[in-house]
């Protein structure tokens, strides 16, 4: 297994901004291609070349897994977040990796069979539950049952953190807010309500945070990041 590939678009090294890990050094491996479409996406749907920041080169894709490895190596950091686009669509390449530090998953939690692949790989896993308002045009109960069956296959454990992030637009459905929570309420640490960078709905946060803190613990987080002016 040692000639995979993966498309990756950037290698570099930065502060987590989001979930319960904010703050910690990371190196990201974001792949390019999603199997979503979320309106307020920020990242690039595929690329050409992998901007790898660490050593200043640009490669073209794809990547091999031992030139991602030697990126790895190269640095002092908490964890890797593979994120993405969509991580779990390299998930053979993710779960045949040396694991240098710890392996932080950053994904949507749409495609249960490939977190089957991970399920004894990962340490720390910030799944998001896409809420209806961000995926309009898509099949959202099949969406919904697949977050489901993703988020009981990465199970927060006494071995891994797992913690689901919801991101929210200006105008969303409270209660359907809470019927993501139920669903995976017995398979999470935490439950992070962040807001769609730049909005101003911290107000219908706050009212949802104090609906949900009955059901788990409840944090509002933004993109810290990018308040910092960091990649």
């Amino acid at each position: 297994m040692r000639d995979l590939k993966a498309e990756v678009s950037e290698i570099f090294t930065s502060i987590q901004g989001e979930g319960i890990l904010v703050g910690v050094k990371q190196l990201f491996v974001r792949f390019a291609k999603c199997n979503l479409n979320c309106i307020y996406c920020d990242t690039p749907k595929g690329s050409k070349v992998c901007r790898d920041f660490v050593s200043n080169r640009i490669v073209r894709n794809p990547v091999s897994l031992d030139y991602v490895e030697n990126a790895m190596k190269s640095v002092k950091v908490h964890s890797v977040s593979w994120t993405g686009g969509e991580p779990l669509l390299y998930a053979d390449f993710i779960k045949n990796a040396e694991k240098v530090h710890p392996f932080y998953l950053e994904s949507n939690m749409t495609l249960p069979e490939k977190a089957k692949v991970l399920r004894d790989v990962v340490d720390y896993v910030a799944g998001d539950f896409k809420v209806k308002e961000a995926l309009p045009s898509a099949n959202y109960d099949e969406i919904f049952e697949n977050t489901v069956r993703c988020f009981k296959i990465l199970r927060n454990t006494g071995k891994r953190i797992t913690f689901c992030k919801i991101v929210l637009p200006d105008v969303f459905d409270f209660e359907g807010v809470v019927e993501c929570v139920d669903a995976v309420r017995n398979f999470i640490s935490a439950i992070v309500l962040q807001p769609v960078f730049g909005r101003k709905n911290i107000k219908a946060l706050m009212e949802l945070q104090d609906k949900l803190m009955d059901v788990c613990d409840v944090r509002i987080i933004p993109q810290v990041h990018k308040y910092l002016g960091l990649r």
